[in-house]
């Protein structure tokens, strides 16, 4: 197939997903969970479709993979808000199964497809020149994407679709678990009440929403004690954060509430307190800080510095997956190195990594191994962690999205891996 072909056939099918969407909410009953994911489901399907509109009309190489980026992160998109929509509850299961189908196989295409066609160009006159010098021929281009290497990610929640994304990109998955959410025992955890009691006190000048998962988990949590109507005209006499799309979604659809600012990519601890800087500054302010998997004293201790007062409030733990074994058999896979790519989506899969590298006494082959295949990762959180364990970072995507990351890794892993052996 032409790259022609390959753009004109992804414009109609990025036209035919974003018209099944709308027929499908069309028929779903007016709740307020499917009010909240509506607006961001349409905006991203039809984002998807005029970002494949522009690929198709694109001419120059810059123009083509800017476009392409675009669409592979609204792909991305579609995918969250569908999955989030057919986990809400509906009877609408097969349809949504449907469009999930679907937009997988325009993630494909997005990863195969070619350069656009390049305009002809106006006939020259003909000039005689001399016969050219004999040189060496050029050497082979190198595949555009994983052509059949091995690639190790660790990716928890979203393993199925990490395994589908390395595959349709010419790779061969191995994906093993790193890490499981633990929800923290109430008894334990007095911290989430004792925020209820400051919001309903208005003793909370700013709420932070670190995660998605935090997010409805703190406030399905404090509606065991609180009304809801309660908790919504607390909240909306305080500044509220979100850190990125997903805790966005969240508190519109538990709360049915817009964030007074959302923190733009990569979504970093460093982009919440700059977009604070700018547009909130918390000197003297009471600061709730919703925590996910383990705390962040780098944000903590940067908001504290700003003359905040500060309550972090832990939601869930990560901890190792309950069978270790498959964890186990990848990084003995990559020690004896039969692993070429590594994918890391996630800071804490590499504290766990390393925690279960040091009880069984192999972080130097490991640390060894890693030198000799590419490492490529999410983004600045997880490159930072990288760097902590002295391991290395041969790649970080356009944008922290996994099928951005997955993409972008496999057009460049030939040519990362051929300087890596060559150093």
């Amino acid at each position: 197939m032409t790259g022609s072909n390959q753009t004109d056939q992804l414009r109609t099918k990025t036209r035919q997903f974003a018209i099944g969407i709308l027929k499908l909410l069309g028929n779903l009953a007016k709740t307020p969970e499917t009010l909240a994911i509506q607006t961001p489901l349409v905006k991203a399907a039809t984002t998807l479709a005029a970002d494949s509109r522009a690929l198709a009309r694109a001419w120059s190489e810059d123009d083509f993979h800017r476009s392409r980026n675009l669409a592979s992160g609204d792909a991305d998109d579609c995918v969250f808000w569908l999955e989030l929509l057919g986990a809400a509850g509906n009877d609408q299961d097969q349809s949504i199964q449907g469009l999930l189908e679907e937009v997988t196989e325009i993630v494909a295409l997005l990863s195969i497809c070619g350069e656009p066609d390049k305009p002809a160009t106006p006939p020259t006159s003909v000039k005689v020149t001399p016969d050219p010098v004999p040189s060496e021929p050029p050497p082979p281009s190198l595949p555009t994407d994983f052509h059949g290497l091995r690639v190790v990610s660790f990716e928890s929640r979203m393993a199925p679709e990490m395994a589908r994304l390395i595959e349709r990109n010419g790779g061969t998955p191995v994906v093993a678990p790193a890490l499981r959410e633990l929800p923290i025992p109430l008894q334990e955890n007095g911290a989430v009440f004792r925020l209820g009691v400051k919001l309903i006190l208005e003793q909370i000048d700013i709420v932070i929403l670190l995660t998605g998962t935090g997010t409805t988990a703190l406030f399905n949590l404090l509606q065991t004690r609180y009304p809801l109507s309660d908790l919504v005209e607390a909240l909306k006499k305080t500044f509220v954060v979100t850190r990125g799309p997903k805790p966005l979604a969240a508190l519109k659809k538990v709360l049915d509430l817009e964030p007074s600012i959302t923190v733009p990519e990569p979504n970093t601890w460093v982009e919440v307190v700059s977009t604070l800087d700018e547009y909130r500054p918390v000197k003297g302010l009471r600061v709730a800080v919703q925590e996910y998997g383990m705390s962040n004293p780098q944000l903590l201790e940067a908001l504290r510095q700003r003359g905040a007062e500060v309550f972090p409030v832990p939601i869930y733990r990560w901890t190792l997956p309950e069978d270790t074994g498959p964890l186990k058999q990848a990084l003995g896979k990559i020690i004896a190195g039969n692993m070429q790519v590594m994918l890391v989506t996630n800071a804490a899969q590499i504290d766990h990594v390393m925690q279960l590298l040091e009880q069984e006494g192999t972080t130097a082959q490991f640390k060894e191994a890693c030198k000799k295949m590419v490492v490529a990762s999410i983004g600045p959180t997880a490159s930072e962690c990288l760097r902590h364990y002295d391991l290395p970072i041969d790649f970080e995507p356009s944008h922290p999205k996994m099928g951005v990351l997955v993409k972008e890794t496999s057009e460049q892993v030939h040519a990362l891996l051929q300087q890596k052996l060559s150093a």
